[in-house]
């Protein structure tokens, strides 16, 4: 008897994935390199103070994501940017850094809750995502529900804001010396808003 065979990927993934940052400040990276990406001029980092329970926010003005664009595409692990879009971001031909479309984890390497707020085309989307939900959650990642809502924001402009919350105080603390990028050959900042 012949049967076909499936993957099932396994809740556990996620926190898999998010291991493989070598420090809080190489996630909080991973974050801003997505907003690149999304042809963002700006990227703000907000901190909190140490050991307090204030969120960490990463925010930009790039080209923010719809619903079909968060469930198609976002939501789509290892999925590469650059075979979908090509190797150049479309409004200002950069070169495009996502390739193994697990960006979106790199949150969950510092925090226990992400909310993800997008704007683009005049529409709000808000999706959150409980690493404890994931985690204990015993069937296959695929069948886990994420909270995901839509709703008209014509006054809006575009752009994508993280916020990462019920951080693990088991990691240090990322230092804000540490997340400025890497001048470019020219000596300017590829993001003058960090």
């Amino acid at each position: 008897m012949n049967q076909n065979a499936h993957f099932s990927v396994d809740t556990r993934l996620t926190r898999i994935l998010g291991e493989t940052y070598r420090s809080s400040e190489a996630a909080l990276k991973e974050l801003v390199d997505n907003a690149w990406d999304a042809d963002a001029a700006n990227v703000w980092v907000t901190l909190p103070d140490p050991l307090s329970s204030d969120a960490v926010t990463i925010r930009d003005d790039g080209s923010g994501m719809t619903v079909l664009e968060i469930r198609g595409e976002y939501l789509n692990i290892a999925s590469d940017k650059r075979t979908r879009t090509g190797n150049r971001t479309p409004k200002l031909q950069r070169k495009v850094k996502g390739r193994k479309g697990i960006g979106k984890f790199a949150g969950l390497t510092l925090a226990s809750r992400m909310e993800v707020v997008t704007v683009a085309r005049s529409r709000q989307c808000t999706l959150l995502i409980d690493k404890k939900d994931l985690v204990e959650n015993p069937n296959d990642l695929e069948a886990v529900p994420l909270p995901l809502s839509e709703e008209a924001a014509p006054e809006h402009p575009s752009g994508t804001t993280i916020s990462l919350s019920d951080l693990d105080n088991r990691l240090n603390w990322p230092l804000p010396i540490r997340l400025l990028p890497t001048p470019t050959k020219c000596g300017m900042h590829p993001f003058p808003g960090v």
